[in-house]
């Protein structure tokens, strides 16, 4: 097992220990800015379907098959035909025109720089990654490293066995790449690896002292009108290239459009039409259809997406003038899954559009409207599976009216045992690598006739209104430095045991993970339980994906576990991502009590 696989699973068993805070190898500075939601530039024209050779009731059919789907959990959605906005949507409680994390979406955006950069002569496919990196490794391992091309970077046919785990393992991601087992050789095998992806945005920052971001900043995001956009940095301060992007929407629908017109942008040419051609064509075996420089190859002749963990998808049909934009929290992981099944459905090889416009269809596209707006705010309910948003319940089936709950709660304050439990999911906190201190007091409080939920974590109070029914509260919370939209939605329901407890759904709005925590109330005991969306189901997909629950292999730990239950790692994650911590009341004299030993403490200080 290679060094960073070590580190990876020292983390993850301190997170199943629930040693949250100060545990990673990497170094933390806050990097994430505030989301000002300044207007796009450069928006696209919009149109009804009709006009551009859809029908309304089609577009309808795909967005209403997203709501019913449990599974799929879509958060944005925007598509485009021959340049015009035929369907925007933004479900519940996501907010449109907001950014959103990408995930590896972005790495198409980082082979466009690599396009650039070979077209004004700073780069070649040919050239070996140890002509520009042969600082980072010794004269031992050279030769080791001598035979991967750029070109391996791109189609994830380097064979380095330095993955996504190695990006927690220590703040040199380049030395730790130059320095890895080659598992196979260059060019023979298609392995996915966003540290390829890193080491081509590395390129880029060695061959001109800027980072990847600024480089595109006037050749690609300018030109678009792209204005409001942050990319996260590694701690040597190279942009990540393979993830760490935030991008709206529609300035993720532009990077399509821009791709399906082979570069051109108004009639002038920003992607060098011939990098265009070649990364949309395919080099290696990758997912289901192939895969290009950067990007994959999809169902429908011609198709190509840009894909993301989670469904973060941009997904380009040249034949038929369409791009599609989604934003989700799904389980997916690479182009599988049921949000990418109902696309195919929809918009895959098996659709034919009309090549003129339809006549138009007044109440069709009334219907469609309306349907946006009822995701928007929230009021869908499934025809198929009866499955509805947490959002829709009122009132519930424990008989308690939200301003009886909130006059109950209002001044109550419990000091939790463990403090194992943030607000932040724990897959946002790997990605960003923002660990959570845990949550030590949950409160609540009343402001303008609304309940507040009171949280210390760490050093830190968060204070965040409760939104009911079609109420959307959103708060902008710090996490470490960093700023977070968060809308926090709550409902009213009672256990087996009839005891009272209080639902509370966390979304991050500008990610694509949310946190929910059932809070149990019974005498002066508050028991929180917490889970997280997409969940630990997605977590063993991954481990998979990658190797690294092959761990599990391991005769000793597998002795531990009875024959008959779910392996050690199943149950590890799975008491990870579900978390239990109980909480006593504090009574008021304790309040007092606090407070005064706080002021002798200041006082002593001064």
């Amino acid at each position: 097992m290679a060094g960073f696989d070590f580190a990876f699973f020292q983390l993850l068993f301190k997170m199943v220990a629930h040693q949250t805070g100060s545990i990673s190898r990497v170094d933390f500075e806050p990097q994430k800015p505030h989301f000002e939601g300044r207007a796009i530039a450069q928006a696209f024209p919009r149109a009804t379907p009709e006009s551009q050779g859809i029908s309304s009731d089609h577009v309808r059919g795909y967005l209403e098959a997203l709501a019913d789907d449990p599974d799929s959990n879509p958060h944005h959605v925007m598509i485009m035909r021959h340049g015009y906005v035929i369907a925007e949507c933004s479900f519940f409680p996501y907010v449109n025109g907001m950014w959103h994390v990408t995930h590896s979406m972005c790495k198409t955006i980082t082979g466009m720089a690599v396009g650039f950069a070979i077209d004004e002569g700073l780069l070649s496919l040919d050239e070996h990654i140890m002509t520009i990196f042969s600082k980072y490794t010794n004269v031992l391992l050279r030769l080791r490293k001598n035979n991967v091309t750029i070109e391996n970077l791109l189609d994830m046919t380097s064979g380095v066995d330095f993955s996504e785990a190695g990006a927690i393992s220590g703040n040199s991601w380049r030395s730790g790449f130059m320095n890895a087992a080659q598992k196979f050789e260059p060019g023979t095998q298609f392995e996915y690896n966003s540290m390829n992806s890193y080491m081509l945005s590395a390129a880029i920052q060695e061959k001109t002292g800027m980072t990847m971001m600024e480089y595109l900043r006037p050749r690609l995001f300018d030109p678009l009108g792209i204005e409001e956009i942050f990319w996260e940095k590694c701690p040597q301060g190279v942009t990540k290239g393979g993830w760490g992007l935030f991008l709206k929407p529609e300035d993720a629908l532009k990077l399509g459009w821009l791709y399906l017109n082979r570069g051109v942008w108004h009639g002038k040419q920003i992607v060098p039409e011939s990098w265009v051609e070649t990364s949309t064509s395919r080099h290696s075996d990758g997912g289901s259809f192939g895969y290009g420089y950067q990007l994959w190859m999809e169902e429908r002749p011609g198709a190509f997406a840009y894909n993301g963990l989670f469904g973060q998808d941009i997904v380009v049909c040249p034949d038929i003038g369409l791009v599609h934009m989604v934003n989700a929290s799904s389980r997916e992981l690479i182009q599988s899954g049921d949000l990418t099944d109902i696309m195919r459905r929809f918009w895959g090889a098996g659709y034919k559009p009309s090549d003129g416009p339809l006549p138009e269809a007044p109440e069709a596209y009334a219907r469609l409207i309306q349907t946006e707006m009822n995701l928007n705010d929230g009021i869908w309910e499934s025809r198929e599976s009866g499955h509805r948003g947490f959002w829709v319940y009122p009132v519930d089936r424990s008989g308690f009216l939200v301003d009886d709950l909130t006059r109950l709660l209002s001044g109550h304050n419990y000091r939790m045992e463990d403090g194992v439990i943030g607000l932040f999911p724990l897959i946002c906190q790997v990605m960003h690598n923002n660990f959570t201190e845990g949550i030590k007091e949950i409160g609540f409080d009343t402001e303008d006739e609304k309940l507040v939920l009171v949280v210390k974590e760490g050093d830190t109070c968060h204070r965040m209104k409760v939104g009911f029914g079609r109420d959307n509260e959103i708060t902008e919370i710090d996490l470490r430095g960093e700023p977070y939209a968060v809308s926090l939605h709550g409902r009213i329901t009672s256990d087996e045991t009839d005891r009272i407890a209080l639902v509370l759904e966390l979304s991050f709005l500008e990610e694509c993970c949310s946190r929910t925590m059932h809070l149990f109330f019974s005498g002066k005991d508050l028991e929180l339980r917490a889970t997280e969306k997409p969940g630990d189901k997605v977590i063993m997909e991954a481990l998979d994906y990658t190797g690294s629950s092959k761990i599990t292999e391991n005769k000793l730990l597998r002795n531990l576990v009875p024959e008959g239950t779910m392996n050690i790692m199943d149950q590890s994650i799975y008491y990870t991502v579900h978390p239990i911590d109980i909480g006593h009341l504090i009574e008021k004299e304790d309040e007092a009590k606090s407070s005064a030993a706080a002021a002798r403490i200041e006082s002593d200080e001064v």
